[in-house]
């Protein structure tokens, strides 16, 4: 007889003794290792089976007892004597813990408690080829050994590493439990099923404090680099009329980086000072249409940036060559054009970076929000740098200089 009954079809589990675990219909407690709500656990309700994953049972200070474990590892990961859980895992697997089940790929001799887990019978519940973690495979065992009074404890799937994909599988199998008539009770992970109705309830949204926190940060910056590109323009002017060729083409360089800087911090303020007074919600979708078009108009205005750059190198060539006031005002006609293409395109890619900041931050609001959906994978704005829009291969008036 298996653990569900006549009422369920036999499901062949073999054991390391060639018999078949015995029958029950106790009300089921599958415990996870997370420790969030852990203390919650029933433990002393000895009415209650419970089953565990991998390490945990050695534990016995934080999982007193049970009555089954799962470990759905391959035999060079469960006997390997490194194990940084617990480097005795191995020499407890083969310790005899009388009636106890521990679930396997399959019936390993050394391991006098091990039991086959019955993939074929399991997969057979569903046309889907989908078990994708050690929970998931609880749920789904127990679903098909009958259990109909399940409570899941210790998982939350919360991480943005391995448990992304994990947790849309267990969440099938709980929705697939519930959809069984199971009376299943979640005693963790609620905040995934407690979600904001699409279309009823809205979306998650960044505070509006957040953004007036940002306007007054880029503003500081913005300050700074304008003093920054006041002097540069006014060093500039000085060497001009001097005719000091060598630090006019230096300098023309700085003013170019100054001209960025500015330029960025007025773009990142401008778009911060534009979502704290935005009426209604904004969505995802606004941050990557914003940014997308940032970085394709900053193209645009880059190349005549660089443009601008080619005539300023000719131009403030002639000038060295010759010393003629002509080409000096004509110099300082094409820098101011240079220089202010510069800050147009900072300010594009001020507006991009901000925008992808915030779709970072709309990531984060949607996590804590308890939401765990398919998140865009985006560059972090720090990873951006302003290099990486304003590139080309023209000679530099530093070139002509040496």
């Amino acid at each position: 007889m298996n653990y569900a009954g006549e009422s369920v079809p036999d499901t062949s589990i073999v054991t390391n003794n060639g018999g078949r675990p015995r029958a029950s219909r106790r009300p089921l407690a599958i415990v996870g290792m997370h420790p969030k709500g852990l203390e919650l656990t029933p433990w002393d309700d000895d009415g209650l089976e419970i089953w565990l994953f991998n390490e945990a049972a050695q534990k016995v200070e934080k999982y007193p007892r049970w009555d089954a474990l799962l470990q759905i590892h391959r035999p060079e990961v469960y006997t390997s004597l490194d194990n940084w859980v617990n480097k005795d895992h191995w020499e407890w697997l083969q310790q005899d813990h009388g009636d106890k089940r521990i679930y396997m790929i399959d019936v390993d001799p050394r391991v006098p408690n091990s039991v086959k887990y019955p993939l074929e019978g399991v997969l057979s519940l569903t046309p889907y080829h989908y078990l994708r973690s050690s929970p998931a495979m609880a749920l789904a065992l127990a679903i098909y050994l009958g259990y109909t009074d399940i409570s899941l404890y210790g998982s939350e799937l919360s991480s943005n590493t391995e448990y992304a994909y994990q947790a849309i599988n267990y969440a099938f199998w709980i929705g697939f439990a519930h959809g069984h008539g199971i009376d299943l009770k979640l005693r963790c992970w609620q905040s995934e099923f407690d979600q904001p109705l699409y279309g009823y309830e809205g979306e998650a949204q960044i505070d509006r404090g957040y953004f007036e926190e940002r306007f007054a940060e880029q503003e500081r910056a913005w300050n700074t680099s304008e003093k920054t590109l006041r002097t540069m323009k006014e060093q500039l002017d000085q060497a001009m009329l001097k005719a000091e060729f060598d630090k006019v083409g230096r300098l023309s360089l700085e003013l170019q980086d100054a001209a960025l800087a500015a330029g960025e911090s007025s773009g990142a303020m401008a778009e911060a000072g534009r979502y704290s007074t935005y009426v209604g919600e904004i969505s995802r979708q606004e941050f990557e249409r914003v940014s997308a078009r940032a970085l394709k108009d900053g193209e645009k205005v880059r190349e005549n940036m660089w443009h601008a750059g080619g005539k300023c190198e000719y131009v403030w060539n002639a000038w060295r060559l010759t010393g003629k006031l002509d080409a000096l005002n004509q110099l300082r006609a094409f820098l101011r054009d240079r220089t202010k293409l510069a800050y147009d395109t900072g300010a594009m890619l001020g507006i991009y970076r901000e925008n992808i900041l915030y779709m970072h931050k709309y990531d984060e609001v949607v996590t804590a929000f308890g939401g765990n959906r398919a998140l865009y994978q985006v560059s972090r704005p720090e990873s951006v740098d302003s290099k990486e829009i304003v590139m080309g291969s023209v000679l530099s008036l530093e070139d002509v200089v040496k």
